[in-house]
């Protein structure tokens, strides 16, 4: 009896995810946002990965401060810690986003996580820059 029901509520969980998709996906701007995330992501990605493979040492200046200057190295894998967090924020408030479909304010909220995940996104890929910057020129 207890295997079914397990089977049963899990069957609803994935139908209450597909539902929450479904309603993300019809609101237009969502697929917008989606799209512009991607490119981001692809850009602080391939950003990473130059870095990455350009470097010559075995460290690498993570942070750079105006008043202390350098404050943070470590090792060059690092550098992809940058945009797989700005996928994380991309991933986390989209879940967030779906699972406020039912609210009366869905759109707005949609609007404002979305919003925010691309900014964080795009201060990223502005991150990935400076380092370039500070380790390269």
């Amino acid at each position: 009896m207890a295997y079914s029901n397990f089977y049963a509520n899990f069957y609803s969980f994935c139908q209450e995810i597909r539902a929450a998709g479904a309603a993300l996906w019809r609101f237009i701007p969502s697929r917008f946002y989606l799209g512009i995330a991607v490119l981001l992501q692809a850009a602080s990605w391939l950003q990473a990965i130059f870095i990455y493979k350009h470097l010559s040492g075995e460290l690498l200046v993570l942070h750079y401060n105006i008043d202390f200057g350098i404050n943070l190295i470590g090792e060059p894998r690092r550098i992809f810690l940058y945009p797989l967090f700005g996928l994380g924020i991309f991933a986390l408030n989209w879940i967030i986003a779906a699972a406020l479909r039912r609210r009366q304010y869905f759109r707005l909220f949609t609007h404002l996580l979305l919003t925010a995940a691309l900014l964080f996104s795009l201060f990223v890929s502005l991150a990935l820059m400076f380092i370039y910057l500070i380790n390269f020129r």
